[in-house]
């Protein structure tokens, strides 16, 4: 059986109004605490991030108190749900499909666990079918964006087995602003500097994935694409759950980012590149793809600037070559599982490379990759 042909039709990046200059936190720091060697270490690394501004859910920002977890979670229940919403919106638009067509919704967040899932309250308001094969990622973290596009693909191989249509929506929604108070509070009372806090932000991020039917007659025009998506792997670091993980307490999510994480997530990538390359099936099909790793446009989830700047060293490639995962890290921050789809979608707006490579790191470390191709 030939393998079938993945298509992203549609994209929706939906951050909410509040553009926040990164010197604020400095302000909402000492408005609470006094000077002390932790904080003020914290703030000087928040200067260097090269982050201009961070999208942030504005209600957060300047509480006397860190917010409980059921307060949390009410928080992105309605504003995480509503740009999710939105972003959702946007993507079924582009796609040019209807709410019925969608088949699967496969979401993904780190800052929520409520039962049911986001994913379950976004199907009812987006108006989809009671039969649509829902899937929420949880655990994965800024690894989730493309870890749901994995799982899309499958579901959509899967589709292709049975002979059936698939439209996925995949959706990633973060809250991490209801972290920033209590990040605060834990690091004057336990002189202990956490750096989550000078790097996250908020915001929502969809894309449809459509299995292309070929020549199999359908009621709508099938949309040209966006990107094909061509492979995807996926691996985990041995002996690396403490140096990148979300833990969850009483007054909500509590990040811990290691200083190692550069150097874990860098070697990584070349693996994950040769895998996506190795593995491919029908290589011969695809004449034009490269060999060299300065021949991509990379698409990388802008955990940091030092995972970025190590991973443009370890793959020889320029910032040039990933010009959008700088774009949306200076002017968003790191918005966790939704930041890698925004590079997706800022990176189709320019021209490029027709090739591009796009990996993430999270939570285990875990690593996901995609290989695309643009559809010119």
């Amino acid at each position: 059986m030939p393998s079938p042909t993945l298509k992203i039709t549609g994209f929706g990046i939906a951050y909410p109004p509040n553009l926040v200059p990164t010197a604020d936190l400095e302000k909402l720091a000492y408005k609470y605490h006094q000077p002390s060697p932790a904080l003020d270490k914290v703030l000087a690394i928040n200067r260097r991030t090269e982050i201009k501004t961070h999208s942030l859910i504005h209600p957060l920002l300047d509480l006397p108190a860190p917010p409980s977890i059921k307060e949390v979670s009410e928080i992105f229940l309605e504003e995480g749900l509503a740009l999710a919403l939105s972003a959702s919106r946007l993507a079924i638009a582009e796609a040019n499909v209807t709410a019925d067509e969608i088949t699967h919704v496969v979401a993904t967040t780190c800052t929520n666990s409520s039962n049911p899932g986001f994913d379950s309250f976004l199907a009812k308001e987006l108006g989809l079918r009671p039969s649509v094969e829902k899937v929420l990622l949880h655990g994965v973290g800024c690894a989730g964006g493309l870890a749901a596009l994995r799982l899309a693909a499958s579901l959509c191989q899967a589709a292709a087995y049975r002979g059936e249509p698939a439209h996925v929506l995949v959706n990633a929604c973060e809250i991490t602003s209801s972290m920033r108070r209590d990040e605060l509070d834990r690091i004057n009372r336990d002189q202990q500097v956490r750096i989550g806090i000078t790097l996250f932000g908020d915001g929502a991020g969809a894309l449809i994935l459509s299995l292309d039917p070929g020549n199999v007659a359908s009621e709508h025009k099938f949309p040209k694409g966006i990107y094909e998506l061509v492979n995807w792997a996926h691996l985990t670091v041995p002996d690396t759950a403490m140096d990148l993980r979300i833990d969850v307490d009483a007054s909500g999510f509590k990040p811990t980012l290691s200083a190692r994480i550069p150097s874990l997530t860098a070697p990584c990538t070349p693996i994950v590149y040769d895998t996506l390359l190795k593995t491919l099936p029908n290589k011969s099909s695809f004449s034009t793809l490269p060999t060299s790793p300065r021949d991509f446009d990379w698409a990388l989830h802008p955990g940091g600037a030092a995972i970025l700047t190590a991973i443009q060293t370890e793959m020889s490639i320029d910032r040039e070559h990933m010009k959008a995962s700088w774009d949306v890290y200076e002017n968003h921050g790191n918005t966790s599982s939704v930041s890698v789809l925004s590079v997706l979608d800022v990176a189709r707006r320019e021209p490029g490379r027709e090739w591009v490579m796009s990996a993430a790191f999270g939570p285990g470390v875990a690593a996901e990759g995609v290989l695309l191709r643009r559809i010119l």
